[in-house]
């Protein structure tokens, strides 16, 4: 067997070696943490961030975010009583990157305790910064037609510290039980058994899941402008609610990112390790793996205009006879990956992506993404040619073909108007996403029978869209924040998508093979049997503490299949969350 390349000891060694000259290093928002849309909001109210602030990269750093929100807080005129005093509570979450004092608590636990309202356990010198806090999440509800109650529960902990001012860490450990919705189910059943954002799991009780949620890294500077991040996560790349290029709706996974900042840019290298959950193609109890490598170069072309390239390759290549590691070509950080994979024979799956946001005035933003992991340009003609029959500038066509499957695509548009109608702290979102036949699909490089290695996915789960293909989908959330402990939400989903009929692949499922397609061409936008849904959603959250918060929500969704009796259900939930983020189940 052929030796791999240990490409995590190899750029852990580099980190060895940069160490001693290195800068001071922050931590980073949890994926999917509601400061997120606060930061956006306001980058939105100001007009604009700096030439060093790139919020398409997520999840944000906390150090970044803090001196933001300081120069937001001191020179904006037009944020509201309620954005001050929201910053004033994130700030004082990240104490270790302001200079402002921190409060103390009027009545610590037990002397050592909760000394100050954000932190359980927090110490800080000129060596050390460490905060520990509490994890909980209980919630529970009815779903309609089901007698059995819904649930949620959540224990763990948050560390996150710094050592010399140097060396940043996070960890979160928590161990679960859950109940989900009917719906929920019948995803974990199209993902062999994954829940999504989760991995391994076993039953618990009558129709539920007990699971471990392990997330944890280390991050430093190796220069003023160069800084890495090795450990278990997840990332989200983009503006809106969705991403078509890499979101975090799927398991975590091992990864080394390396941020160069420079300028009005910012580089970032993502190498991951991913499991192609649930192959076991040896045999015994280790799932095979797959690998993942990506560049991404965000530009502030100027303070309200931010565009950005995305460039990844996944592969995978396991068969009966070797177990591939990770391909040491696409460890070049500046390479261009199509060169790569046609250099050692096309075997891989490599994708491009544009994303950019403009800030207009100081009300609206205007978001958008391109996803491509197929175009052949020579088949343009054939799509021009059918449209141009169609609308009536030729009589008849020139082709007979059109519609080819290689051009495989995504596009998202989106708008982000905060203040909506002068009302202060009502914002609202609406975001359109379209995704062509076969996209984030591969074919089996082997031979071997199994799924492809080197589709779009990790743990059964998408790197993207949850939807996978084939579908469009238009999203519209409205939020209301009249007071910095309570908000009100609501949101829509509405979806339609064309899934396989009669057995043919119809290139909605992104696990299968896109060689069990019938023919090239032909291959029409939401094709095969019509699927469609819509999901509503109304929240009320009420925070009782500093990150403590109480929630109520109801959530009605109907899902129909063609020729099949429409599912319609309704549910009602009520939790506390405590340092824990809220799951949420949209598709």
């Amino acid at each position: 067997m052929p030796q791999k390349p240990k490409t995590a000891c190899f750029f852990l060694g580099i980190l060895l070696l940069l160490l001693p000259g290195a800068y001071s290093q922050s931590t980073y928002l949890p994926s999917g943490h509601e400061w997120h849309d606060f930061v956006q909001r306001m980058e939105i109210k100001s007009g604009g961030t700096g030439p060093g602030f790139h919020f398409a990269l997520q999840p944000l750093e906390r150090k970044s975010m803090v001196e933001f929100l300081e120069f937001v807080d001191t020179t904006n005129q037009r944020i509201t009583a309620t954005d001050k005093n929201i910053i004033y509570d994130i700030i004082q979450s990240n104490a270790e990157w302001t200079s402002r004092k921190q409060d103390s608590s009027r009545r610590p636990l037990l002397r050592h305790f909760y000394q100050t309202p954000t932190s359980f356990y927090q110490y800080h010198d000129e060596e050390l910064f460490l905060s520990i806090n509490p994890v909980i999440h209980f919630e529970t509800g009815m779903e309609k037609g089901r007698d059995l109650w819904l649930y949620q529960n959540t224990r763990g902990v948050e560390v996150r510290g710094m050592i010399n001012q140097k060396v940043g860490f996070y960890s979160y450990l928590t161990d679960n039980q859950a109940r989900f919705p009917q719906y929920v189910n019948h995803k974990i059943q199209e993902q062999e058994g994954a829940i999504p954002g989760e991995g391994w799991n076993i039953p618990f009780g009558e129709q539920g899941y007990d699971f471990f949620t392990a997330r944890g890294y280390i991050a430093f500077q190796a220069t003023k402008n160069i800084g890495l991040q090795f450990g278990h996560d997840r990332s989200f790349l983009g503006f809106g609610k969705r991403s078509l290029l890499l979101s975090d709706y799927g398991n975590n996974y091992l990864f080394l990112k390396i941020n160069t900042r420079l300028w009005r840019f910012h580089y970032q290298n993502t190498f991951a390790r991913l499991v192609d959950f649930p192959l076991r193609t040896y045999g015994g109890r280790l799932f095979d793996a797959k690998y993942m490598a990506a560049h991404t170069l965000s530009f502030k072309v100027s303070d309200r205009f931010q565009l950005g390239l995305f460039e990844n390759v996944v592969f995978g290549r396991s068969d009966t006879l070797s177990r591939r590691g990770f391909d040491a070509h696409y460890l070049n950080p500046i390479i261009f990956y199509r060169a790569v994979e046609h250099h050692i024979g096309d075997p891989d799956k490599v994708s491009i992506g544009l994303f950019w946001r403009w800030i207009a005035g100081h009300h609206l933003s205007f978001y958008g993404q391109v996803y491509a992991d197929d175009f052949h340009i020579g088949d343009l003609k054939y799509d021009l040619d059918s449209l141009l029959t169609r609308v009536g500038f030729r009589s008849q066509r020139k082709h007979d073909k059109h519609a080819s499957f290689r051009n495989k695509f995504g596009l998202q548009a989106g708008m982000h108007w905060v203040d909506m109608l002068g009302l202060s702290n009502l914002d609202f979102q609406l975001e359109g996403n379209w995704v062509r036949p076969f996209v984030y699909t591969h074919f089996d490089v082997d031979g071997s029978g199994q799924r492809p290695a080197a589709n779009y996915t990790h743990y059964s789960q998408a790197l993207a869209h949850p939807l996978g293909a084939n579908f469009r989908e238009l999203v519209a959330g409205l939020k209301y924040t009249p007071h910095p402990d309570w908000q009100f939400q609501t949101r829509i989903f509405s979806a339609r998508q064309g899934v396989d009929s009669a057995g043919i692949n119809m290139g909605s499922d992104i696990t299968a093979d896109y060689t069990t397609r019938q023919g090239d061409y032909g291959h029409t936008f939401l094709q095969g049997d019509k699927r469609s849904w819509m999901i509503f959603q109304v929240e009320t959250a009420w925070q009782w503490r500093p990150n403590i918060w109480i929630n109520l929500r109801y959530v009605y969704r109907n899902e129909e299949l063609e020729n099949h009796d429409p599912q319609t259900t309704g549910l009602f939930m009520v939790g506390l969350r405590m340092n824990a983020l809220q799951r949420e189940h949209w598709f």
